[in-house]
């Protein structure tokens, strides 16, 4: 009777529960053990130069004992070995093991992850809006860094950090080409966030990119400068005050100078082909589209008279029929 009833005792869930508890405690206390052992040993070999071994043994720890304490400082050691060794996406995985596995660093190690990411865009405190990399040897394909970024702004949605993930994400867009994405993120970015320190950048990089499209294309493409024309305008009207209102306005000035040059181009080209009617229309736009030439003294601006008194007798006395 009493050997049944013990039977039944050991046999139930509740006793094969804490029974495995128990052991599984026993197990979990080993494998510390063995864990820090090789976390010590691991430290000695950074301390005698031996980097790459250490690093074998941090990646063993990582491997067997996750989401311990003993894995969590390993981790912190192999993103440290990585970052010297220039192993970023393998630094960048270590961080985010810490954010995605132990809670007890996720901060922490969002922080450093962010940062590791405008380290490689080249965009620290004094570059934040360039892609320029300091170390050539530390270049990585805009494709990798964008799924960096994408994985930061899953991690922490709502943070700071992956609010401002968004604003770094069009920039690696753009320079792995897709400049439609970018333009987009930037637009999205300043239209949500019209307060935030960057939202004046995102701005301005809509025009800039505009801005550099038409720098690239042969020749002076009227439609991409008069779109460049319009993007940088905006920007300016809406952020006068801006850090990047005085390279605006000097982009701006290049873009008008070009297109003053060409209307004064193909105002010279009907005048020697002797069609005074055509080149007056020349004339008469550059007079709306520049009226700080009618300022100056000169042979062109007494074309540019000549052609709007012309315009204004032809109106006072009408069509001849």
């Amino acid at each position: 009777m009493v050997t049944s009833r013990l039977v039944c005792l050991f046999c139930s869930p509740s006793f094969l529960g804490l029974l495995f508890f128990g052991v599984g405690l026993t197990l979990h206390g080993v494998e510390d053990e063995t864990a820090i052992k090789l976390y010590q040993r691991g430290m000695k070999l950074i301390a005698d130069g031996e980097v790459e071994e250490a690093l074998d043994r941090f990646n063993t720890i990582s491997t067997k004992y996750r989401r311990s304490e003993t894995c969590a400082n390993a981790l912190w050691e192999i993103y440290r070995i990585q970052v010297s060794l220039e192993g970023n996406e393998a630094a960048f995985e270590a961080l985010n093991r810490l954010v995605t596995e132990q809670p007890g660093h996720f901060e922490k190690a969002f922080a450093a992850q962010f940062n590791l990411i405008k380290r490689l865009l080249g965009a620290g405190k004094n570059e934040r809006r360039t892609l320029e990399v300091v170390k050539p040897a530390q270049k990585m394909a805009p494709e990798v860094l964008v799924a960096m970024l994408e994985n930061v702004i899953k991690n922490g949605p709502q943070s700071e950090q992956g609010i401002q993930a968004h604003y770094y994400l069009a920039l690696a867009q753009e320079k792995a080409g897709n400049k439609k994405e970018a333009i987009t993120i930037h637009e999205d970015f300043a239209e949500s966030y019209p307060k935030h320190e960057l939202a004046d950048d995102a701005s301005y990089q809509v025009a800039y990119i505009a801005y550099k499209e038409w720098k690239a294309m042969r020749g002076d493409s009227p439609h991409q400068r008069e779109a460049t024309a319009t993007a940088l305008s905006w920007f300016l009207a809406r952020y006068p005050e801006s850090d990047k209102a005085a390279l605006a306005r000097s982009c701006l000035v290049e873009v008008r100078t070009a297109a003053q040059r060409e209307l004064m181009t193909l105002a010279n080209y009907y005048e020697q082909r002797g069609d005074v009617k055509a080149a007056k229309v020349y004339y008469q736009q550059m007079a709306l589209k520049f009226p700080q030439l009618m300022e100056q003294e000169g042979e062109l601006k007494e074309k540019i008279l000549k052609a709007l008194e012309e315009t204004t007798q032809t109106e006072r006395v009408g069509p001849k029929r």
